[in-house]
Formats: C-alpha cells, structure tokens, sequence
C-alpha cells in the first residue's frame, strides 16, 4: 500500500510539473484530462489487485475469534446462572430456618447440572445454632422443596 501511495505521490508531482511547463492554450486542457486519468487509474489499481487469500484467512480468524467469544459469554452466562441459583436457594433455606427459630451459617450447596442452564441442588452442608428441636422440621423442608435426601444433608451444631 506503500508502494502504490508513493507512486501516487511521483505522478502527481510529475503532472503537477508537466502543467506548469505546458502553454496556457487547448493543450492545457487535454493535459489536465491526461494527468487526472492517469491519477484515477494509479489510484484504483492497487484496488484491482488485491489478495483475496489473505482476506479470507483475515476472515476466517475473525470468525474462529467470533465462535471463541460466543463460547466464552455462553460459559460466563451459565456460570452466573448457577451462582444466582445457588445464591437463592441458600437464601431459601436460611430464610426458613430463622423463621424456625434455627440460625444457619455457612450454607454450602452443591448442584448438578441436569441440562442446557438447568441446574438441581445435588447436597447442603450447614453449621446451625439456636433452636436445633426445630432440624427435623427444616430437613424435611429442604427433602421435599429442594429435593435434596437426608443423606446428602451435612449438620454441623454450634454451641
């Protein structure tokens, strides 16, 4: 690209010269019309000759860049979709467990994916304190609204 602005630029000072030293007469003018062809045709051939291998390599990066990034944004979406999904159902389960009297602390809550952004709590772990006569009435609140056995339910009690 270069090579074709700076033969541009040779040409242009070469017609400007050619103008300068021709007479003011009919040949002027048929001299104008010569040199501004010959500038069009210098300015579109580099045009002409482009290569197209190397754009459809440059094309082909930018689409292999393009299918990287949708995959990404797609991880990072279901990524977030299950922290929200993990958060609320955290939230669900010390909202209740206040509401029976027992403080949770550290809820932790394993989920397995069951399909395209689709998640089912899998465990919970968590530390209570407080009215621990209540456990049986909050395991039994997290088996049937969470789906999540009694057997994958961790209690640690804290005095």
């Amino acid at each position: 690209m270069s090579a074709a602005l700076r033969s541009l630029i040779a040409m242009s000072l070469i017609g400007g010269a050619a103008l300068h030293i021709c007479p003011a007469n009919g040949t002027r003018q048929v001299l104008k019309l010569l040199i501004t062809a010959i500038l069009i045709a210098a300015i579109l051939t580099p045009l002409r000759e482009l290569d197209y291998d190397l754009l459809g390599l440059e094309e082909a990066k930018l689409g292999s860049a393009e299918a990287r990034i949708i995959q990404e944004s797609r991880q990072r979406e279901n990524s977030l979709k299950e922290q929200a999904f993990i958060h609320n159902c955290e939230g669900y389960i010390r909202s209740h467990a206040e509401e029976l009297g027992i403080h949770a602390e550290n809820i932790r809550l394993s989920v397995v994916r069951t399909g395209e952004a689709r998640w089912e709590p899998y465990s919970v772990s968590l530390e209570i304190s407080g009215n621990t006569a209540a456990t049986e009435e909050l395991c039994q609140l997290i088996c049937t609204e969470l789906g999540i056995p009694a057997e994958r339910q961790v209690w640690t009690l804290n005095e």
